[in-house]
């Protein structure tokens, strides 16, 4: 199930670079004892044959419906909003399945699937009851009015008897039947041909080596990374004293560095924060959750009343003119004022990056992050969100010479979203279903989108994935970022446990299947 980023609050942590980080910007908590490391659980696979097929309309509970669509059996069952279905299901052996629906919305909707739920539980954002369970992901339907066989991934199911439960997520879902046979565990290839090569002009041997890096261990390792408070340590405090060891990313946001984003904040000190965590070896990420450039200050389309359709414009290499040409052309009422604006907001952001690479530090950098629901004023259309793209990609490479950048892209479902293989060196999805599974449904819904030419991290996540499962299932991501605030630390910056256990997050970060900051390096083969 990909999803956007949900609410971001970052009120009830301070801001200021003080309470818990020391002046170098170092952590300055008390290092708890590291654990010896886990090793990965091996899990039993007996492979046999099976097949199952259950009409839905045999499912309790449900309404059957005959008409003059195309269906199996005696008709099929619409399972509303938010509503769910269940069955029983025996199988013979401790293996991999595949779990297809034969289904259809009229207008467009997601059903996840979970296994073994006995009880029902709040959702993530808690608009809903869901099934607790193993949530392992949603089948997106597109809008149709014929039945189509939809598949997720492999689901690992042990002998005997399990619970299935199919559950919508956005609006209604008509099932006709429910097809279950064994199947392989995921591939490997997909993590051999990922490719390697890095959009933009010039050529940066740092760069180029945190690329080499990402591929040599990608598929075997996972990078540990944890999204921070802007302007702060605050959450790798609180993980460090609890686990003894750094995350080996450290993801920020770039927000509070445009001329509207920094009347929000006092000191704007995470640059200076990122130099720090560069020079002591870990990798630096940046988010860029963008506030408006005009009118109220939120990067939410329901609240704001900037149109980036209106910036648009086709003027030719208006992405690489210095800001003097661009004052000229808005003088002259060549181009609008939100087309100057939004240019005058990526220049603020180049500065400082600009910053990082004077200092010799390559950056993850994530502009734009896409949801599947266009929560953000950047996110009007595809047409919009290509140019904002890739203006700003020509503009950074081009015009500021920033060859410090990987770009990661976090995916929308919709592949028409997808910046271009020109401007594009990573693909990340976010997943808000406060759940450990290993999203392996997110892995294979977000390849697709790249036409499986790009390695894959899980770029915000609400839990992070039980490594062992991540194992078992070979949803290795390239890194996995849990979000910052209250999905791990309290106002006075502790560990909640409302999210994540103290014994969830130290096997983590403990785990032979994933790297921390002082393993940076010492994982290629």
């Amino acid at each position: 199930m990909l999803a956007g980023c949900s609410e971001i609050d970052y009120s009830s942590v301070t801001s200021d670079n003080s309470a818990d980080t020391s002046s170098n910007g170092e952590t300055s908590v008390p290092q708890a004892s590291i654990v010896t490391e886990n090793k990965t659980k091996e899990y039993k696979i007996n492979k046999s044959n099976f097949s199952y097929v259950l009409e839905a309309e045999k499912t309790e509970g449900t309404k059957l419906i005959s008409d003059d669509r195309k269906y199996s059996g005696e008709g099929y069952i619409t399972v509303g909003a938010y509503k769910s279905v269940s069955f029983d299901m025996e199988v013979p052996s401790t293996q991999f399945y595949d779990i297809a629906i034969t289904a259809l919305s009229d207008d467009g909707g997601s059903i996840t699937l979970i296994v073994d739920g006995d009880k029902q539980i709040n959702s993530e954002n808690g608009s809903y009851k869901r099934m607790n369970g193993e949530l392992y992901g949603a089948y997106n339907i597109v809008q149709s009015d014929t039945f189509e066989s939809h598949s997720l991934c492999p689901v690992y199911l042990t002998q005997g008897t399990h619970r299935i439960t199919l559950q919508t997520v956005k609006n209604s879902v008509s099932l006709d039947k429910i097809t279950v046979k064994n199947t392989e565990k995921a591939a490997d290839k997909r993590y051999s041909q990922a490719g390697t090569w890095i959009s933009g002009k010039d050529v940066n041997t740092d760069r180029i080596e945190l690329m080499d890096y990402l591929k040599s261990i990608y598929g075997r390792k996972t990078l540990t990374a944890q999204a921070v408070t802007p302007n702060t340590n605050t959450e790798i405090d609180a993980i460090v004293k609890n686990t003894g060891r750094f995350p080996a990313i450290r993801a920020s946001d770039l927000r509070y560095y445009t001329a509207s984003g920094a009347k929000l904040v006092k000191n704007n000190t995470d640059i200076q924060l990122s130099q720090e965590w560069a020079k002591n070896g870990g990798i630096v990420s940046y988010a860029w959750y963008w506030y408006t450039p005009i009118g109220k200050t939120t990067f939410y389309r329901e609240e704001s009343t900037f149109d980036i359709g209106a910036a648009v414009s086709d003027y030719e290499d208006l992405a690489v003119m210095n800001e003097e040409s661009l004052a000229q052309l808005l003088e002259d009422e060549t181009i609008s004022e939100e087309c100057y604006a939004v240019l005058s907001d990526m220049d603020a952001i180049a500065k400082q990056l600009s910053v990082l690479k004077d200092s010799g530090v390559t950056v993850l950098f994530r502009p734009l992050p896409a949801s599947s629901a266009g929560l953000y004023w950047w996110e009007k259309n595809s047409k919009t969100y290509k140019w904002l793209w890739q203006t700003m990609h020509r503009r950074f490479d081009e015009l500021y010479g920033l060859s410090n950048l990987l770009w990661i892209y976090t995916a929308d479902i919709d592949p028409q979203m997808f910046p271009g293989d020109d401007y594009v060196d990573i693909v990340g999805c976010d997943v808000y279903d406060n759940t450990d599974t290993a999203h392996l449904a997110a892995m294979y819904a977000t390849d697709s989108l790249s036409l499986n030419k790009r390695m894959l991290a899980l770029t915000e996540c609400a839990v992070y994935p039980d490594p062992d499962i991540m194992a078992r299932d070979n949803a290795m991501w390239l890194w996995t970022a849990m979000w910052n605030g209250k999905y791990l630390i309290n106002e006075s910056g502790e560990l909640t446990g409302d999210y994540i256990s103290v014994e969830q997050l130290k096997k983590f970060y403990n785990h032979e299947a994933t790297v921390t900051r002082d393993e940076i390096g010492k994982q290629k083969e």
